[in-house]
C-alpha cells in the first residue's frame, strides 16, 4: 500500500501554505505601518493659535487659512514634530527664508493685508502654504489720509470763509458809521459854522466904525477856515471817496480853483496805475492836506506862473511831487514861518517820506514818498 507517501506530501503542502500566509501577513502589516507613518509625517496639520482684538479671529478646519480682525494681532503656529527644524517665509513681510531649530513660528502686530506663510519641516520635502488675512486698521485704508486732508482743507476753508465774512461785516459797519459821521458833520456842524459867518457879516454892517470890526473879521475868517476843514474831514470820512482817483480829482479841482485867481497855470499827471496806490482813510486825509497846504503856499508866497503835480513809481515806491517855478526860499531859515512843520507832522503820522527842496529864484519841490 502507498498511503504513507500521500501523508508526507499532504503535510508538506499544509506547512508551506501556513508559512506563505504568515509571510504575507507580515508584509501587509509592515506596509500598513509604513503608509500610516508616511501619511502622518506628510499630512500632519500644525496647531495654529491666532488672536485679534476682541478675539475676532478664525482658523478653518484644514488649518491652511487664518483670518484676524483687530488692531493687535498674534499668530502662533506650532508643530508636533519636536525634533524637526523648520524653514519658513511670510510672503509680503519676510524678505528671505528663515530657519528655526524648533518647529514653532510666531508673528505679532502685522499690518493689515493678505499674506502667505510658506513652511517646510526638515522631515518634509515640499513647502506648504497657510493663507493669512488680517483686516486693515482704518488708518491703513487707502482713502484714510486723503479723507483727513479733505476734512482739514474743509475746516480751513470754512475758517477762511467766516474770517472774510466777519471782516466784510466789520467793514460794512465801519462804512455805515463813517457815512453817519460825515452826514452829521455836513448837516449840523457845517450849517452852524456857515450861520456864524453869516451872522458876523450882518453884525459888521451894523457896526461900521466900531472897534469890534477886527474881532468880527477874525471870527469870520476862523469860521470860513473851520468850514473848509470840516468839508475836508467829511470828504475823507465818506467811503465813496476811498479810491485814489477821487483823491487825484479833488486835488486837481482845488488847485485849479485857488491858483487860477493868481494867474498860475496848473498841470497834473500820473505815470502809474492808481490800483497800486494803497491808502487808508487817515493816510488819504494826510496826503490830501499836505498837498493842499503846498498848493496854498504856492498861491500865497511863490510868485510862480506854473505849478505841476506828478505821480510816479521808482524802486517800488510811489512819489507825489509838487513843483513850481516861483521865487523859492531858504528852507533852513523859513521853515517855521511858512508853516512847513505841519507837513512833517502829517507825514510822520502816515509814515510818509517827506522832502522839501527850494532855493532863492529856483522854485520849490515838495516830494512825498509812499511805500507799498
Amino acid at each position: 500500500m502507498r498511503f504513507p507517501l500521500f501523508k508526507i506530501r499532504y503535510k508538506s503542502q499544509i506547512e508551506f501554505t501556513l508559512h506563505l500566509g504568515l509571510s504575507s501577513f507580515r508584509l501587509l502589516f509592515v506596509f500598513l505601518c509604513f503608509s500610516f507613518q508616511l501619511a502622518f509625517s506628510q499630512n500632519n496639520s500644525p496647531n495654529i493659535y491666532a488672536k485679534g482684538l476682541g478675539k475676532q479671529s478664525f482658523v478653518n478646519e484644514k488649518k491652511d487659512s487664518v483670518s484676524i480682525k483687530g488692531l493687535e494681532n498674534i499668530i502662533d503656529i506650532e508643530f508636533s514634530q519636536r525634533n524637526d527644524s523648520i524653514y519658513y517665509q511670510l510672503e509680503g513681510f519676510d524678505s528671505k527664508i528663515f530657519t528655526a531649530a524648533f518647529p514653532k513660528i510666531r508673528y505679532t502686530n502685522l499690518s493689515g493685508g493678505k499674506y502667505i506663510l510658506k513652511y517646510r519641516l526638515s522631515s518634509q520635502k515640499e513647502f506648504k502654504n497657510i493663507k493669512i488675512n488680517i483686516e486693515e486698521a482704518i488708518w491703513q485704508k487707502w482713502w484714510f489720509f486723503p479723507m483727513i486732508a479733505f476734512y482739514v482743507l474743509l475746516v480751513i476753508g470754512i475758517g477762511i470763509y467766516f474770517f472774510f465774512l466777519y471782516n466784510f461785516r466789520q467793514k460794512m459797519k465801519m462804512q455805515q458809521l463813517r457815512n453817519k459821521i460825515s452826514s452829521d458833520l455836513h448837516d449840523e456842524v457845517g450849517s452852524n459854522l456857515s450861520s456864524i459867518a453869516i451872522y458876523t457879516q450882518v453884525l459888521k454892517k451894523g457896526l461900521k466904525d466900531s472897534e469890534l470890526l477886527p474881532i468880527l473879521d477874525k471870527i469870520t475868517a476862523n469860521s470860513k477856515e473851520s468850514v473848509t476843514l470840516m468839508q475836508d474831514t467829511v470828504w475823507a470820512l465818506n467811503p465813496n471817496n476811498d479810491s485814489p482817483e477821487r483823491l487825484f480829482k479833488r486835488i486837481e479841482a482845488y488847485a485849479k480853483e485857488i491858483l487860477a485867481e493868481k494867474n498860475i497855470s496848473y498841470f497834473q499827471e500820473a505815470d502809474i496805475s492808481f490800483e497800486k496806490i494803497k491808502l487808508d482813510m487817515e493816510d488819504r486825509k494826510n496826503l490830501y492836506l499836505i498837498l493842499k497846504e503846498g498848493i496854498n503856499n504856492i498861491a500865497k508866497h511863490s510868485e510862480a506862473t506854473k505849478a505841476t503835480l506828478t505821480v510816479s513809481e521808482k524802486n517800488q515806491k510811489i512819489f507825489f511831487e509838487l513843483k513850481d517855478n516861483g521865487e523859492g526860499f531858504e528852507t533852513n531859515k523859513e521853515i517855521e514861518g511858512n508853516g512847513l512843520r505841519n507837513f512833517k507832522e502829517r507825514a510822520a503820522e502816515s509814515n510818509f517820506e517827506l522832502k522839501i527842496e527850494s532855493d532863492k529864484g529856483k522854485g520849490t519841490v515838495l516830494s512825498i514818498c509812499l511805500s507799498h
